[in-house]
């Protein structure tokens, strides 16, 4: 005789209450984003690099029948999410600071009063090294050339570096333009005209673009109002059908003086 003991190993646990869940598995084996993210397929087999399933039932219909434990597990992960993404922000708002002051700097170096004083320096100037005033002329002739000499390098690189802070802002508020479509034209338009910046390659292909959009949009438009005219036609045995009580004149002549009959003007 089977013994009533045994334990059905067919029975779904999922739905057990607190009482079933091990000691052991308390708060310490929750599991992060982190460690959401670190799973593969050897884990589990639906966690594919590639995965992309559809089909399935709404998660939110999931959520009023998986066990309470679940949920909170799922809690625990929205709520490390939300930490890690608000750290995230204030990460990138304080670098996002950091390289406005860098900016600040690298421009007082590149355009303040000294950058501009170096400018106006006339190399071709000479004085008279005989007299005292000369003498000191020319000696603060040379100080300023030896320092704009020396300030060069460094102003090049402020200005690559400026350059690409630039370039970097421009395409975090126009991401569209890494997309494939304007990517290819941006580049052909950057090698046929070296003397474009990338801003304006940019604008160049968004516009160009926005053009054969609205181009696409008119033909498609066209090709519908075509087929309904046919199909108009065809139900109507090739010609349109006048409007009721209204005659068909053949000439302006005629109808004028069909309404003129009728007391119109």
């Amino acid at each position: 005789m089977e013994n009533s003991e045994t334990v059905d190993n067919n029975v779904d646990n999922t739905s057990a209450g607190p009482e079933a869940v091990a000691p052991e598995a308390d708060v310490n084996s929750n599991i992060s984003v982190d460690d959401l993210l670190n799973m593969s397929e050897a884990d589990y087999a639906e966690f594919k690099e590639d995965a992309n399933y559809t089909g399935m039932k709404p998660l939110s219909e999931w959520m009023k029948h998986v066990p309470e434990d679940v949920r909170k597990h799922i809690a625990n992960l929205r709520s490390d999410y939300t930490r890690k993404t608000q750290a995230i922000s204030k990460q990138r708002a304080e670098l996002e600071e950091q390289k406005a002051t860098l900016a600040r700097k690298d421009d007082y170096v590149l355009n303040g009063p000294l950058a501009k004083s170096l400018q106006n320096i006339n190399t071709d100037e000479t004085y008279d090294l005989f007299d005292a005033d000369g003498m000191k002329s020319e000696i603060k002739r040379q100080a300023a050339l030896m320092l704009k000499e020396m300030l060069e390098p460094a102003q090049k690189e402020l200005e690559l570096a400026q350059r690409k802070l630039d370039l970097d802002n421009f395409r975090s508020k126009n991401p569209e333009m890494l997309e494939p479509a304007y990517r290819e034209n941006i580049v052909k338009l950057l090698q046929e005209r070296p003397e474009l910046k990338l801003e304006d390659a940019f604008y160049i292909t968004k516009a160009k673009l926005g053009s054969e959009a609205v181009d696409a949009e008119r033909a498609k438009a066209k090709v519908t109002k075509d087929a309904r005219k046919e199909v108009a036609l065809k139900s109507s045995g090739g010609s349109r059908a006048p409007v009721a009580g209204t005659p068909q004149f053949k000439s302006a002549v005629e109808a004028y003086n069909y309404w003129k009959s009728q007391g119109m003007k």
